[in-house]
């Protein structure tokens, strides 16, 4: 028997059930992992801005103000006494190192959204960063290298691009008033178009190194046609000159 008879035998003799979970499964391949699937995606391509007015920091949600932990209530509480006292205190961003996440998503900056297959590309101008969002169907890695953007995979839940984020490097801030991240954060963010010109950005941030409960954060981003990204550098080498981390990492005096 030749091989083509053979398989042509085999193709006739498959149950229609087997059929049918075969189409089944072709059908069920993550949305945006092909240029045809990615036309039938809410279009985002273009530069956005941070819409301020939106922008409430942790309350912009509707949420109480986070809860740390008492090691961390202890070190926020003497960041804020220090600048109280004169004391010149600043994040780490004061030395050119980029904020991570989410405060990478909240800079005075633009984002260019990217579509590619099996890929959502953040192009963001502040500090010169990228952020590349899985939607391949990929699950997360058991052990991601640790990094300021973290490891991202992303699903659509409708018109919602949904993004989970875990992988985060330690020893750095999430916001410029001194709230703290480690690297045990897990944050979900859910990108939604409210209308032509707004998009909606919301992120629930679980860091149980940190904080006794999860909360939220959320402000709108607006679209800006014809705009395009600059190179943003920040100074190089610059140094903060009362800015170095201490023994623990942390970038207290």
């Amino acid at each position: 028997m030749s091989r083509s008879v053979a398989v042509l035998l085999l193709v006739a003799m498959a149950s229609p059930a087997a059929l049918a979970a075969e189409s089944a499964q072709s059908k069920a391949s993550p949305q945006g992992d092909s240029w045809s699937s990615i036309a039938k995606l809410p279009d985002w391509s273009g530069v956005w801005d941070i819409d301020w007015r939106s922008f409430n920091g942790s309350s912009a949600t509707g949420e109480t103000a986070p809860k740390l932990t008492p090691e961390y209530a202890a070190r926020y509480a003497q960041f804020h006494a220090a600048q109280k006292r004169g004391e010149a205190q600043q994040t780490e961003t004061a030395n050119c190192v980029p904020p991570g996440m989410p405060g990478i998503m909240a800079q005075p900056y633009p984002i260019e959204f990217l579509f590619t297959p099996g890929k959502v590309t953040l192009a963001i101008e502040a500090y010169g960063q990228m952020r590349r969002i899985f939607t391949d169907g990929r699950p997360q890695p058991p052990d991601p290298d640790p990094t300021f953007q973290g490891h991202s995979i992303g699903r659509w839940e409708g018109d919602t691009l949904v993004v989970d984020t875990v992988g985060f490097n330690e020893g750095h801030w999430l916001s410029v008033n001194g709230l703290p991240r480690t690297s045990q954060l897990h944050l979900v963010e859910r990108f939604t178009r409210a209308d032509y010109n707004t998009l909606r950005y919301e992120a629930t941030i679980d860091d149980p190194g940190a904080y006794t409960q999860s909360w939220k954060v959320g402000w709108n981003l607006t679209w800006g046609p014809g705009q395009e990204l600059y190179e943003s550098m920040c100074v190089e080498n610059n140094k903060y000159p009362t800015l170095y981390p201490t023994d623990d990492g942390q970038f207290f005096k």
